[in-house]
């Protein structure tokens, strides 16, 4: 057959074949342009419900128009060549086609739940909206994947039978991974910590602020930007420490005053008393000792104990700072000065006439 019997033969499927893709074309123009504009105007307007809704849809329906095309294609070749694989494998083609891009903007449409109770005035709290978005993720993916096996024909009860079989020997093989998963829903049915909180794991010593809960492991960046990605079951055996959970941040400092201002120490720890009992920053809830608590080897000590009104570590390095200058400060004020280390030095006196001292003789038996 030449070229131009070809041509004649095929005329009018190549003119419908053309016309359905300049539709379907001129379809996706419209639908991208249309999108576009839709979501710049609800993003200017401060409506994140709608914006989330329209970016959720828009690609699975570029999507839909495409698969349509290619349907409407394959179906006019089709006729006219009648191919039995064609014939057998479009309908299932198509239908699987479908539920790809229906699973494709269902997935996209679950991150939409949070925005819908932000804007009834109920924050979901993030390591719960995490948990819900991936569940009910996993169970897109069940469902949809059930449903395009059972459109090829697959037996869904044979294949939950060698599920379960296979289930048996999986589960000796993944154990790390089953205890990983289970950590995870621990951690996020407990909630030690969240996303974005500093946590120890003083076991591992490992410090650091998290960034992911994963479900195999967490991702926790140190401060020196190094990143852990610590497996979910350790925090079913270990010690979590979430120091932004604390309820002030403790100061303890010992401060040595010379032995020679014995007799001021009655009047400089009532001063440092009324001082700290009065200080703006100082958490009067918790704790506050101020006493003389040692003889040591050069100095009288006096414990300063209490708690800085704030859980940044800045700031209370600030109230600490505060506290430790005043002290200084009152004891001065009494006379007083703050002890140094002092290192005794003994000389030994050598004889007049230069000779060395002999040691006296040890008697014998």
């Amino acid at each position: 057959m030449s070229l131009a019997e070809w041509f004649n033969s095929y005329h009018a499927m190549l003119v419908q074949i053309g016309v359905i893709l300049l539709i379907h074309a001129f379809l996706i123009v419209v639908v991208r342009l249309a999108g576009s504009r839709l979501i710049k105007r609800v993003s200017e307007r401060s409506q994140p419900l709608r914006e989330a809704i329209y970016r959720a849809i828009h690609s699975p329906v570029i999507a839909w128009i495409l698969l349509s095309a290619a349907f409407l294609v394959v179906r006019r070749i089709n006729e006219r060549i009648h191919a039995a694989v064609l014939s057998r494998g479009l309908d299932p083609a198509l239908q699987v086609g479908i539920l790809l891009v229906m699973a494709w903007a269902c997935w996209n449409l679950v991150t939409i739940y949070p925005l819908i109770r932000r804007r009834h005035g109920h924050e979901l709290n993030p390591l719960i909206s995490d948990l819900a978005e991936k569940f009910v993720r996993f169970l897109l993916v069940m469902l949809f994947g059930l449903m395009i096996l059972r459109t090829l024909n697959f037996s869904i009860a044979s294949l939950l039978t060698f599920g379960g079989v296979a289930g048996v020997a999986l589960g000796f093989a993944a154990q790390g991974v089953v205890s990983n998963i289970f950590g995870a829903v621990v951690v996020y049915m407990d909630q030690p910590f969240k996303v974005g909180e500093w946590i120890v794991l003083p076991q591992l010593n490992i410090s650091g602020t998290v960034e992911h809960i994963g479900w195999r492991s967490t991702k926790v960046r140190a401060f020196d930007t190094r990143p852990y990605y610590v497996p979910n079951n350790i925090f079913n055996t270990n010690v979590v420490q979430t120091p932004p959970r604390m309820q002030a941040r403790r100061i303890d400092q010992t401060v040595p005053v010379r032995y020679s201002d014995a007799d001021r120490l009655p009047v400089i720890l009532s001063e440092l008393r009324a001082f700290i009992h009065n200080h703006p920053n100082v958490d009067h809830n918790q704790s506050e000792m101020i006493y003389f608590t040692n003889y040591g080897p050069h100095s009288l000590d006096i414990l300063v104990y209490c708690f800085a009104a704030t859980t940044q570590w800045g700031e209370s390095l600030a109230v600490q700072e505060d506290v430790l200058l005043n002290t200084a400060r009152i004891i001065r004020r009494n006379g007083g000065e703050l002890a140094l280390p002092i290192t005794r030095v003994q000389m030994q006196t050598m004889p007049p006439d230069g000779s060395s001292v002999a040691e006296a003789p040890v008697p014998a038996g």
